[in-house]
């Protein structure tokens, strides 16, 4: 067994970190509302900024600074931390990296408690807003760039009932950092519905094909994040070894599941918790890392013990070995409520009407009233199959009116009115004496 040699680290190093959070990401998985539609739909590989040849792209934006790089980790913590709350016994897939993305749009509304709160949630606490946008974008420009044989397409939305405005600054930054498409629509009519589903399911290819049933005619704006994947194995299993064996599930009852299997050489490593063994996509850019309880072990006890610097650790003290390998072929949907989990990860004042502080978002009082995941991953012996959205429903809060106390006693003499409210006219009047 042959330790994987510095060059090779430092060649690959902004890859592969990059590639760890993409695969959290898969895994664990006028003003701006005046015209009907302000800008177009956007995702990684198919915006107006990625028209040009991809001879022409930054090369700034194709390595990322020891500054982002750090930011990537606090992500990654964040993913870690999101991770243990939703972990129980049953198969889950959730996207870190799809919640961080609209946590970041989110932050470029808020100002003040709110977007601390948003930063400090997502790892990214002391990071400046600019810094994070400065990262998501350089993520999103390359993101489809990397590997040819692997699709990652990342894409940004935001619903804007046409009776709102957002503040032009807002609309500025995440138009130019998240490629988001804003559009000023209808939330009365169901033909909003369709087309918010209908963004979901195009931007994913069909793997997350509604988000929401009816869309809010109260809701002042929809932010979306969707985030799709499709890898092909580095080493793809035989169909033909793929055999019906038994699987333990977490109370140890015995399951027969589809197993894949193969022997092949792969990065490996162990320690007192786990086993971990690295399966890559394409040209390597993108992998699976599946990390396996030792016996006697659980996730939850495995996950204790494992942070961002250690994960960062696992892919430098990889092995080469010769890796006899069984892995299930599955199929996971989920739908995950949010709020209570942000909240709980130190970003409650932005879900509380009155306490939210979303002032560069738009003129008024807002706050979001609901977020959600949906996310779906497909393994089997080709590759791997991908896909989130997650939404987050921005909801106006009235600003409470002081109830005065006040009499109106008819003991004497008065007129009255009858009138239509629509128009006013008067149909009766008269005047009240008293009885005769």
């Amino acid at each position: 067994m042959k330790k994987r040699n510095e060059s090779m680290k430092k060649r690959n190093e902004s890859k592969i970190t990059m590639a760890a959070l993409m695969m959290m990401a898969a895994m664990a998985m006028t003003s701006c509302a005046s015209s009907k539609k302000i800008n177009g739909d956007s995702n990684a590989g198919k915006s107006s900024e990625m028209g040009k040849n991809e001879e022409d792209l930054d090369n700034s934006y194709l390595v990322l600074s020891d500054a982002q790089q750090d930011i990537v980790k606090k992500n990654n913590a964040f993913a870690l931390r999101l991770f243990n709350k939703v972990t129980d016994m049953e198969s889950k897939v959730i996207s870190p990296m799809s919640v961080s993305y609209l946590m970041g749009m989110l932050a470029n509304g808020a100002d003040g408690i709110t977007q601390q709160e948003i930063l400090k949630a997502i790892g990214c606490e002391g990071v400046s807003v600019s810094d994070l946008n400065e990262l998501y974008k350089a993520m999103l420009l390359t993101a489809n760039k990397q590997d040819k044989q692997t699709t990652v397409n990342i894409a940004n939305y935001i619903a804007v009932n046409k009776n709102f405005q957002l503040n032009k600054d807002f609309c500025q930054k995440v138009s130019d950092s998240y490629l988001a498409g804003i559009e000023s629509l209808d939330f009365t009519s169901s033909k909003t519905t369709d087309r918010i589903n209908g963004w979901c399911k195009e931007k994913t290819n069909g793997m997350i094909p509604r988000i929401i049933d009816q869309v809010s005619a109260d809701a002042v704006s929809y932010l979306m994040n969707a985030i799709y994947f499709k890898g092909t194995w580095q080493n793809k299993f035989n169909v033909k070894d793929t055999k019906l064996e038994n699987f333990r599930g977490y109370t140890r009852d015995i399951q027969k599941v589809e197993m894949m299997h193969q022997v092949k050489k792969l990065f490996y490593a162990e320690n007192k918790d786990f086993k971990a063994v690295d399966l890559p996509y394409g040209n390597g850019s993108y992998r699976m890392l599946v990390l396996l309880p030792n016996e006697g072990k659980n996730i939850q006890e495995m996950m204790k013990g494992l942070d961002e610097e250690k994960l960062n650790q696992i892919s430098q003290n990889m092995e080469n070995c010769m890796v006899n390998l069984k892995l299930p072929k599955f199929t996971i949907e989920q739908e995950l409520p949010l709020n209570a989990i942000i909240s709980d990860l130190g970003a409650p004042s932005m879900f509380v009407a009155g306490k939210a502080n979303f002032s560069h978002f738009a003129d008024g009082n807002f706050f979001v009233s609901k977020m959600l995941q949906k996310a779906k991953i497909e393994v089997n012996e080709q590759g791997t199959k991908a896909a989130a959205v997650t939404a987050a429903v921005m909801l106006t809060a009235m600003a409470p009116v002081e109830v005065k106390n006040v009499e109106f006693i008819a003991d004497r003499p008065f007129v009255y009115m009858i009138q239509d409210s629509q128009s006013g006219g008067i149909l009766f009047m008269g005047q009240y004496c008293g009885t005769h």
